[in-house]
């Protein structure tokens, strides 16, 4: 996409997608989009949020390091399925050290895959009593072993280095969301934000930052793709103008593409909204904005759908919001590039995993 002189002080997010791997670098202090590339994947390389392929996926990293000429190869990781498990649970409290080292033993009821198969991690809601107890609130994050370690060797094979993995709703949250909690309408409000990938959707319920809820659906922009591609006679690109209402094809093609997407929506619309209404009856939360996120975030009506079925704000996110964005691109392909980059800035962004 672009590249830009570098100071040494920098981070590099590395999102790998479905159909596409990105990167973005950023200069700390302050916070400055200097670089940034994307390169496209092989169809099946990614599926699920999961590596299939991990010599295709190294293949494409060492290209996009040529395009984009980063400055270093060390690099923040995200991973984000459904199989990716995020639970709130509420256990008697320690300190952080002692927390981490007992969490095998206390947690296992609460994730569906055995602790010794699990990569496990947590982030503290709050501290609170029970029966005169000190207790801790956490956001429980537990992620099969095999699936980290094929994201890892994918990425060592392209000679990069890893050096922190967050999960990817997270990151979206930290490059999107309105962390500070500014105009969200009071201390009690909260955002959702809505990250929609090429096949995962991750939805993150946060307060000023702090998450309380992550939910992550197996279907994106490319399941519309492919429900165009099978019924109207367009290719993968035709497809994708349609769904962003550019295309150029036949008024009837254009209508029939119309009528299937408004169909789709309406399904994937009541999705969303019954994933909020549940958080919103478990924890009484008062959901005051949702923020739109990713390549399928561009989807024609999709905004429009959705602040039609909820009874708050729906915004498009900006992923350089926390970031001047010195890369050397015109503001229109920036506009285009913008939503597709909420991840790889989020992962560069301090606050996720060291």
């Amino acid at each position: 996409m672009a590249r830009l002189i570098l100071s040494s002080k920098s981070r590099i997010g590395l999102d790998i997608g479905a159909s596409a791997v990105r990167a973005a670098e950023v200069k700390l202090n302050p916070p400055t989009l200097a670089r940034v590339a994307q390169v496209r994947l092989a169809p099946g390389s990614v599926a699920g949020g999961e590596i299939r392929d991990p010599q295709a996926v190294s293949a494409a990293l060492e290209e996009l390091w040529q395009v984009g000429r980063f400055r270093g190869r060390q690099v923040h990781l995200g991973i984000g399925n459904p199989r990716v498990v995020v639970r709130e649970v509420t256990l008697p409290w320690l300190a952080d050290k002692e927390m981490r080292a007992s969490l095998p033993y206390q947690i296992q009821e609460h994730v569906p895959i055995p602790v010794d198969d699990a990569v496990l991690d947590y982030q503290l809601i709050e501290e609170l009593e029970q029966e005169g107890r000190k207790m801790a609130r956490l956001l429980l994050v537990a992620a099969q072993k095999s699936m980290v370690f094929r994201l890892i060797e994918a990425v060592e094979q392209a000679k990069l280095v890893p050096i922190g993995i967050d999960i990817i709703p997270f990151a979206v949250m930290r490059s999107v969301g309105t962390v500070d909690g500014l105009g969200l309408g009071g201390e009690d409000a909260d955002e959702a934000v809505v990250d929609i990938g090429s096949d995962t959707t991750s939805i993150t319920v946060h307060r000023q930052g702090l998450p309380r809820c992550v939910r992550v659906l197996a279907t994106g922009g490319h399941d519309l793709s492919e429900a165009i591609i099978r019924s109207l006679p367009v290719g993968e690109d035709e497809a994708e103008r349609l769904k962003r209402g550019e295309s150029e094809e036949s008024e009837d093609i254009r209508t029939q593409a119309e009528d299937l997407i408004k169909a789709r929506l309406r399904s994937f619309v009541d999705e969303v909204r019954s994933s909020l209404d549940f958080h919103a009856s478990q924890s009484g939360s008062r959901i005051s904005r949702v923020v739109l996120s990713g390549g399928g975030s561009r989807l024609a009506g999709l905004q429009e759908a959705l602040a039609g079925q909820m009874t708050t704000e729906v915004v498009q996110g900006r992923a350089f919001q926390r970031v001047s964005p010195a890369v050397d691109m015109v503001p229109e392909a920036m506009a285009a590039a913008e939503p597709l980059l909420g991840v790889a800035v989020g992962l560069a962004l301090p606050g996720g995993a060291a």
